[in-house]
């Protein structure tokens, strides 16, 4: 879930970073001189698009929001604008704190040539840490990200909380990635940031209700489909919106594996669906998973589940209840295999579905029905 800007400096000020006095239009800032304009977009590089204007007070702020308000950044529209003091700026540093998944650990990151154009800078004017997840945050860390930055040796203690504040906003907040865009060095020498990436990770939602609640649409990083499956209590994937196929699969290994399988045999996925911990949850849960995939409209719904512990027969008895709440739309294929499976095929069967044992001929099932369209 990536945060706005100004839910993203709301956090930064929770945990004692210091930011820029600033307000969500209508209201303003509460201060003097020129103010700064900002567009609410999950997109990037908004300053190159015309998403950041500076005014030289809030006299004309009415006018200029309503201007704002009409741009469209990669397909989203500007809902809120968000207006702050303009800073003194004598230089703009880049921080923050992500996730690396290759070193499986956070990672601190420090340039000193930060602002819009940070993404043109030379990549060894990046420095990265790998901070070890146990060990956490240490001192030498922040030394070595002072030296890289470059300040002086009196803002070196506010960098060095601001530093601080981030790793415990990100371990605390759960977040994949704390930005900070340009972290600005003012001409009173003090720190403070201008602008605040954050994206948190949708796997501990539950424990941020009353950001959950107010996210956009847009903040999601899901589709409309994976949406819908998330709120039926199941992980889903959009693999091609133009595809026809979508498979609802009892595991994220076998998830995975149907994928591979079904792009090797020709097949279009539109998405792929795992039920996880829902695949024995009942038929209404799995009823509600079945109207995610109806609403996609897909040409095909294949089913594949191999149960290893779990009895096959009550999954299909489960997956019979749910076809009753909301009935798969097209071809049903169905391949299921473990304990009790020919009892549950039998029961499938009944009921009209094409059920297979074995994923070859399930498969084989799958592409003859394209190949007649």
């Amino acid at each position: 879930m990536d945060l706005l800007e100004y839910q993203g400096k709301a956090l930064l000020h929770r945990h004692g970073i210091p930011i820029p006095k600033g307000a969500l239009w209508p209201d303003l800032p509460g201060c003097e001189g020129r103010i700064v304009l900002k567009a609410q977009v999950a997109s990037g590089k908004r300053g190159k698009r015309g998403g950041i204007r500076v005014l030289d007070g809030p006299e004309t702020a009415q006018d200029a929001v309503r201007e704002m308000e009409s741009l469209i950044f990669d397909g989203e529209t500007v809902s809120e604008v968000y207006l702050e003091e303009c800073l003194d700026i004598a230089r703009e540093l880049y921080l923050a704190f992500a996730v690396d998944r290759d070193r499986r650990c956070p990672v601190l990151l420090a340039s000193p040539e930060g602002g819009i154009d940070v993404e043109e800078a030379p990549a060894d004017a990046l420095l990265r840490l790998p901070i070890d997840p146990f060990l956490g945050l240490r001192e030498f860390h922040i030394a070595a990200a002072a030296r890289w930055l470059g300040v002086g040796v009196e803002a070196r203690e506010q960098l060095a909380g601001v530093v601080r504040s981030l790793y415990s906003l990100m371990i605390s907040e759960d977040a994949e990635l704390v930005e900070i865009n340009p972290l600005v060095v003012t001409g009173d020498g003090n720190i403070v940031a201008a602008d605040a990436k954050v994206s948190l990770d949708d796997n501990a939602a539950f424990r941020r209700q009353a950001i959950t609640e107010s996210r956009e649409p847009s903040q999601t990083r899901m589709s409309q489909l994976e949406q819908a499956v998330a709120e039926a209590g199941a992980v889903g994937i959009e693999i091609d919106p133009d595809g026809d196929i979508v498979a609802v699969v009892s595991g994220a290994g076998l998830m995975m594996a149907t994928l591979d399988i079904l792009c090797q045999a020709g097949l279009r996925v539109r998405a792929v669906v795992d039920l996880g911990g829902s695949v024995l949850a009942g038929g209404e849960v799995l009823g509600r998973v079945f109207q995610a995939v109806v609403a996609a409209g897909p040409q095909a719904t294949f089913l594949n589940a191999y149960m290893h512990t779990a009895l096959c027969d009550e999954l299909a008895r489960m997956l019979i209840e749910a076809q009753q709440i909301a009935p798969l739309e097209g071809q049903v294929v169905v391949r299921l295999k473990g304990r009790n499976s020919d009892a549950g095929r039998s029961l499938l069967a009944d009921q009209g579905f094409e059920v297979f044992e074995d994923l070859a001929p399930a498969i084989q099932a799958l592409t003859q029905s394209r190949e007649l369209v």
